[in-house]
């Protein structure tokens, strides 16, 4: 018997090869909502390096009219002292700001002192400050501290002291702060000048690419017009800043911050502590924060920084009777920071004698609670008047009745004894305690 070439095992059913598949058509896949689909990874652009500005750029502070030496005179005792002390502070806090904003020098436009006679201590204590400044500092004389021959700035005391970056703008000209930087001063060297001091600086300066800040000083005409011969002529300032033959004038005189002009390059920067009333100075205790650039991004950026801590309001009010001494009172209290406040009141009207009465004693408790309260001369006009209903509320017997009546007829008539009687009357009240 043959043998087979090979052996086959015999197949089962599971054994059998699986038929070819049919192939499957392929369906379409609605695409995902925008919202929940991944982005895309998206090729990183090379960060372009941040382009580097050419153009010339100063940051200084301007200050002006500190007036060290200042006295109020409605100011006395204790709350003179705090006053003082407080401009002192004022001071100290410009260096500071200076830090702050990285400014690279101040500028101070004129009066640093009120007077050339101020003492040695005066002159000695703000020197020693401005050496604790980190940066250069820029004093220009004014009509309070002219350069002339009773200057401090010549004493002996302001030379020993002065420390070395210091320096006081004594010629007028072109003072050269670092490259690309120029002031341009105008310093008082005497009480009355004959003529525009910044206009006789402008009239003859060339055009330069440095950035110039012209340090100057005194009223304008703009502001207060007036025929003095010194008085700064705005219309020079506006063509000179126009044309940029300079970029910012800084002036010192006016004790409230003040912009003049449209161009935004010519300011007062008011004086860093109050010196007046709010009717008077609008806006005082303030240093200028000043950014200049030239070039293609030229622009100006004045920035106020608060120095100051007193405040000297001007409170006017119609006074008819009881219930507007109440009135008074409510905005008396709602005064803040009462000890560095003076009131100056301007009260109107006509009261009673028992009602002028509680307006003293309220006045006698402000006095106590605030730096000063005084009253406005010009303004205050306010008249007491007698009234029957005075002497019932009094409720007076025998001899002290007998003699309230004659001191309210006496009160009431127009003479001379008026005022007196009418004094006496509110004293009658004060003793008798009817008023609270």
């Amino acid at each position: 018997m043959t043998e087979p070439l090979f052996e086959m095992e015999p197949l089962s059913l599971f054994d059998v090869p699986d038929a070819p598949a049919a192939p499957i058509a392929p369906q379409p896949v609605a695409p995902r909502p925008a919202e929940s689909r991944p982005a895309e990874p998206q090729p990183l652009a090379p960060e372009a390096p941040p382009a580097l500005s050419t153009d010339p750029e100063v940051t200084f502070l301007h200050t002006a009219d500190w007036q060290l030496g200042m006295t109020r005179r409605f100011l006395t005792g204790e709350a003179q002292h705090t006053y003082a002390a407080a401009r002192d502070a004022a001071v100290v806090r410009i260096g500071e700001v200076a830090a702050e904003t990285g400014a690279e020098f101040v500028v101070v436009c004129g009066d640093v002192f009120d007077d050339p006679r101020v003492s040695t201590r005066i002159i000695r204590r703000t020197l020693d400050a401005l050496g604790d400044y980190p940066v250069p500092v820029y004093l220009l004389p004014g009509n309070h501290d002219p350069l002339d021959a009773t200057s401090v700035y010549r004493s002996a005391a302001f030379v020993d002291a002065c420390p070395d970056n210091v320096r006081v703008l004594d010629q007028p000209g072109v003072v050269r702060v670092r490259d690309g930087v120029s002031i341009v001063a105008a310093p008082w060297h005497s009480k009355h000048p004959t003529s525009d001091l910044i206009a006789d600086q402008l009239g003859d300066l060339p055009h330069s690419d440095d950035i110039r800040i012209v340090v100057g000083h005194g009223g304008m005409d703009s502001l207060s017009p007036n025929p003095d011969p010194s008085i700064v002529r705005s219309a020079g300032l506006d063509a000179a800043t126009a044309d940029q033959l300079v970029d910012y004038v800084a002036l010192g005189d006016r004790h409230s911050v003040t912009s003049v002009g449209e161009s935004g390059r010519v300011w007062y920067s008011g004086a860093p502590e109050v010196t007046a009333f709010d009717n008077v100075e609008t806006e005082p205790g303030h240093v200028l924060e000043v950014t200049l650039r030239r070039g293609a991004a030229s622009s100006v950026d004045v920035r106020r920084h608060k120095v100051g801590q007193w405040s000297f309001h001007t409170l006017t009010q119609d006074m008819d009777g009881a219930s507007d001494v109440e009135r008074l009172r409510v905005r008396l209290d709602a005064l803040t920071d009462k000890p560095r406040t003076v009131v100056q009141l301007a009260l109107v009207g006509t009261l009673t004698v028992s009602e002028n009465v509680a307006l003293d004693r309220l006045l006698e408790e402000a006095s106590d609670r605030f730096a000063a309260v005084k009253t406005w001369d010009r303004r205050h006009d306010l008249t007491v008047v007698s009234d029957a209903a005075d002497l019932d509320r009094l409720d007076l017997q025998g001899y002290a009745a007998q003699a309230a009546e004659e001191l309210q007829e006496r009160a009431s008539t127009g003479d001379d004894d008026a005022a007196a009687a009418r004094s006496a009357l509110s004293l009658l009240y004060r003793l008798a305690g009817s008023t609270r």
